[in-house]
């Protein structure tokens, strides 16, 4: 599948701009609803993305980078419950809080932008992979209160579904 110069480029601009909301607009408590929302997407999109890949050599830092991994995703939760629950008027985070989303999703982008040069295919079917996981198990981790990630999926169920054709396609949620 080929995907041109300026598709890939969209892509990665997109990224970037995800980026900023974590390096800029979080810290200031100014995000939005949809800017955690692509937070979100980017955090799931880099914890499949090690779900699918094989890393030889590197099994030690992957180890190490999932542990972050499921920290920062606590660390998202943490900030979108307090917003939920009333106690900040908008989503706010501590120093701690901020520095693990701020580290485990610059280095998500790095591995995605490297992936859109290398295999675009193969990237953006992880995200699509991502977003289905989710939405499939959205209803079970509100209910016990977990965090919307992939941390926990299963090889198996990632190979299926990256092998699919076509991607579940859901309405947009209001998590409000």
């Amino acid at each position: 599948m080929f995907y041109s110069r300026k598709n890939i480029d969209r892509v990665k601009e997109i990224i970037t701009d995800i980026m900023l909301v974590v390096e800029i607009t979080l810290p200031r408590g100014l995000a939005t609803d949809d800017h955690m929302h692509q937070i979100q997407d980017l955090l799931n999109w880099g914890g499949l993305m090690l779900v699918d890949r094989r890393w030889p050599g590197q099994e030690s830092e992957v180890r190490e980078f999932q542990a972050d991994h499921y920290c920062a995703l606590h660390a998202y939760s943490r900030i979108v419950k307090r917003k939920r629950e009333g106690k900040t008027h908008g989503y706010t985070g501590t120093a701690e809080e901020l520095n693990v989303l701020r580290d485990v999703c610059w280095q998500i982008a790095e591995l995605l932008r490297e992936g859109m040069e290398h295999s675009p295919l193969r990237t953006l079917k992880e995200f699509l992979a991502a977003k289905q996981i989710v939405e499939e198990d959205h209803a079970r981790r509100e209910a016990l209160g977990i965090p919307h990630g992939v941390q926990e999926t299963d090889k198996d169920r990632v190979g299926r579904l990256m092998r699919q054709k076509h991607f579940n396609k859901k309405e947009k949620r209001n998590d409000n």
